[in-house]
């Protein structure tokens, strides 16, 4: 069996269903309680559903259509053609499983020096994917309320919120001005609906103009722990989408410096330059891998190799 074939037969429906399922283990008919959706998102929880499936061997198995991190063509490695048609009813889950896979299944099954393999190989076939499918005409993007309402049986608004911010993930993840552009078209138009939907209004759009100049918003957000909860604890839809697209728009600024995130530098092998230190010095090098694991990625470049994917053990 060719290593082609062995993808195909390991990347299933079954499996891209289940990812989904895994994801976004939530009712589709209800409103969510976000204060669990967010205890969800930061628990193991996603990892321990993949952990009995095929979605490892998946990853492998696409890992040897990268021979030392070399990506795959597009006639080499053709996604859509690993999903239904777009017109179909089954496309909008099935791609976004397929997108789950490569942009957040590879973060939480592989560890150590393999995460090299998620920041160079299955982050940019995620964002390969992501720009098929924004190509298509606006009635069959997998990525819009309409879909997943009429094909998909989600009566569940805040479900499709939830989704909506993976789709957008690898997007923003990508180290260029364009991905970043898209993305924030992407959270404004999100940040627009749920303003018109609910009649509130994201008080973040006071300080916007700010935030897309300071680029050490999006470490220093991140580490207030998460979007901010009432007396209660509870985290209502409105506080959580906003603070999520604040979040996507803090990456502008630093692709708009560097032209890359520097705390990606140590996990792809990458020399630091002194403006880039600096930044990791003053974010206290949040996001990067362990000096351990930097070692043996700076020696793998050095040598001019890649350690096959699955040698870096479990996070």
């Amino acid at each position: 069996m060719t290593t082609e074939s062995r993808v195909r037969t390991l990347i299933t429906p079954e499996l891209l269903t289940l990812v989904v399922d895994a994801q976004l283990p939530y009712g589709t008919s209800e409103p969510l309680n976000f204060a669990e959706v967010v205890n969800y998102m930061s628990s193991s929880g996603f990892r321990d559903k993949l952990e009995p499936t095929s979605a490892r061997d998946a990853l492998l198995a696409i890992s040897h259509l990268a021979p030392n991190g070399q990506l795959p063509s597009s006639s080499e490695l053709d996604l859509m053609s690993l999903l239904p048609p777009p017109e179909s009813p089954e496309f909008p889950k099935q791609c976004f499983g397929l997108q789950l896979l490569l942009d957040q299944a590879s973060c939480v099954l592989f560890g150590g020096i393999d995460k090299r393999w998620q920041s160079g190989v299955f982050g940019p076939l995620a964002r390969r994917l992501t720009a098929q499918w924004l190509a298509l005409p606006a009635e069959q993007r997998p990525d819009t309320w309409a879909r997943w309402h009429d094909d998909v049986g989600v009566q569940s608004y805040d479900y499709w919120l939830v989704s909506r911010l993976t789709w957008i993930a690898p997007i923003s993840h990508y180290e260029d001005l364009e991905s970043q552009r898209i993305a924030l078209a992407l959270m404004e138009d999100t940040r627009s609906m749920v303003e018109e939907r609910f009649g509130v209004k994201d008080p973040y759009r006071a300080t916007r103009d700010a935030l897309l100049k300071d680029d050490q918003a999006f470490v220093r957000e991140m580490c207030k722990g998460g979007a901010p909860r009432d007396a209660e604890g509870g985290i209502d839809r409105a506080t959580w989408i906003f603070w999520w697209c604040m979040i996507i728009d803090a990456h502008w600024p630093i692709i708009e410096r560097f032209g890359r995130y520097p705390y990606r530098n140590a996990v792809l092998g990458r020399e630091s330059t002194e403006g880039e230190k600096k930044w990791l010095d003053d974010t206290s090098h949040v996001g990067e891998v362990p000096p351990d694991v930097a070692k043996a990625i700076a020696g793998d470049v050095a040598k001019g190799v890649w350690t096959p994917l699955g040698h870096g053990g479990r996070d």
